[in-house]
């Protein structure tokens, strides 16, 4: 045999051994993996290593921010993004160390949780919540059953309607805010959407174990009319005058930040991670893909597709609108993106490129731009692991 070629063999025999071995604790229920220990083959073998690394070096940096308490930054909503961005993949922990990083995180988040089923501080009211419920569910664990119910009725019962003396013809009804204030916006909304759809899915999936008392019947009678006021909110945010009936509606088919008359020109006209944030929220009310709510607002996607910029706020919000619209776009299901030009791209590898770039050498992720907090280090750094972790699910 040549010696050439042997040792050519065995490095490859090597490489695919190591790619295919698993850190210890995690096993094919954590992977998704039909076949335990087996990974389907590589479209991208390179780019699949370099995320890889890049997520495992970004939880190293986490489990190293927490703080003895349990949380990051002493900010239950921030702790909650970062413990929802360990748990959706816990793959890329090498050491085995987020179990007790992740256990310590939602015993900090428990210590918020209000006999009204919320889960906060004093501010903030709607928005922890919602994230604290994200990471909630993520876990998957039947132990949590109650504070899930408890936080997804809290929010529909903030959703703003005729209980707030806000009519249908209001145009923040069926709007969800912060919390304190009578002023919905859509990033709001959309956190509160998608925590009460991934609630209402673990409620599913656990219907048999969970208990059913008389209030509970009641409530499953009426589930669906917080996404029939949900859609009223979403389509004065959204700039279809086929749809919304505001006058300050334009027409280009994209999503602002919030409804009504704002002189901040930052809120009053479509940009990008609104735009996925309110298609992504069609997408959990069952609205079809081929409805024209949903087809306008892509083709405002396809029209602006970028990965180097939030477009229409430029560096503002960046990893905010990573994490959206990776989020988005997995839940359209889509693995490619055409261009205003007719090019094609192939979204989950930019995204993922585009994030490996913009790692620090600590394996963090910041914001020069401090608008919405992203010059907090553990909060982009969060939202950048959420865009991968999503970015990266059809590359095994």
């Amino acid at each position: 045999m040549n010696k050439a070629f042997f040792w050519m063999s065995l490095i490859l025999v090597l490489m695919l051994f190591s790619l295919n071995s698993l850190p210890a604790g995690i096993n094919s229920k954590n992977l998704n993996l039909k076949n335990p220990g087996e990974i389907k083959e590589q479209k991208n073998l390179s780019l699949l290593n370099n995320a890889r690394h890049s997520l495992t070096g970004a939880c190293n940096y986490l489990i190293s921010s927490q703080k003895p308490d349990g949380s990051w930054k002493d900010d239950p909503g921030i702790s909650a993004l970062v413990l929802y961005s360990f748990l959706l993949d816990p793959r890329y922990d090498a050491h085995g160390r987020s179990v007790k990083t992740i256990e310590k995180g939602l015993a900090y988040l428990e210590e918020f949780i209000k006999p009204d089923g919320g889960i906060y501080r004093e501010g903030y009211r709607n928005y922890t919540t919602a994230v604290c419920l994200l990471a909630f569910t993520q876990t998957e664990d039947v132990k949590y059953a109650s504070i899930i119910t408890g936080a997804k009725n809290f929010l529909i019962k903030f959703q703003l309607d005729e209980e707030e003396l806000i009519d249908k013809k209001h145009p923040h009804y069926g709007g969800i805010g912060y919390g304190g204030d009578d002023r919905p916006d859509l990033s709001n909304t959309q956190f509160a959407l998608e925590a009460i759809y991934k609630a209402e899915k673990f409620e599913q999936r656990y219907q048999s174990v969970l208990p059913k008392n008389k209030k509970t019947l009641e409530d499953e009678k009426k589930q669906g009319l917080h996404w029939e006021k949900a859609l009223v909110f979403l389509a004065r945010c959204q700039n279809v005058k086929q749809v919304n009936d505001m006058d300050y509606a334009t027409d280009d088919g994209g999503f602002i930040y919030e409804s009504g008359h704002y002189d901040d020109k930052t809120r009053n006209h479509s940009y990008g991670s609104m735009t996925y944030a309110g298609v992504k929220s069609l997408l959990y009310a069952k609205v079809d893909k081929k409805d024209i709510r949903v087809k306008r607002a892509v083709e405002w996607i396809n029209k602006n597709y970028t990965v180097d910029e939030n477009p229409g706020l430029g560096d503002q919000s960046l990893y905010y609108y990573y994490m959206t619209a990776a989020k988005c776009l997995n839940a359209l299901g889509d693995d490619a993106v055409k261009d205003a030009k007719g090019m094609t791209h192939k979204w989950r590898e930019e995204f993922i490129r585009k994030l490996i770039s913009l790692q620090k050498e600590h394996g963090h992720w910041v914001n020069s731009n401090g608008r919405w907090w992203e010059n907090i280090r553990d909060l982009s750094t969060a939202y950048a692991m959420i865009s991968m972790k999503h970015a990266i699910k059809t590359l095994y």
